[in-house]
């Protein structure tokens, strides 16, 4: 299970610890069940910062080269333009719970 988080960046390895954590009983109980199960947090900030999971991540699912670094480069533009489009509508009522 991959769980996609986009932190601030001072807080990246809080919100990968406590992915991690969240996911950890249901993991075991899958285990448990006979099954394989791992949790991959990965974290990208929400300024584009990509962090050192996200390059594990596609390491692991065997892509490298000009591949991971075209895909670590999109993985941080889109961070940040979504950031960016977020913070642009923050006074929107559609955002907002009533």
């Amino acid at each position: 299970m991959v769980e996609l988080t986009v932190p601030y960046e001072s807080r990246m390895e809080e919100a990968h610890a406590f992915k991690e954590g969240k996911y950890l009983d249901m993991t075991k109980e899958l285990k448990k069940d006979g099954y394989e199960a791992r949790v991959m947090p990965v974290e990208i900030g929400a300024r584009g910062f990509v962090g050192s999971s996200a390059y594990g991540l596609l390491s692991k699912l065997s892509i490298g080269g000009n591949k991971r670094t075209k895909a670590l480069r999109l993985l941080a533009e889109t961070a940040e333009n979504s950031s960016r489009w977020i913070w642009s509508r923050r006074n929107e009522r559609l955002l907002h719970k009533d």
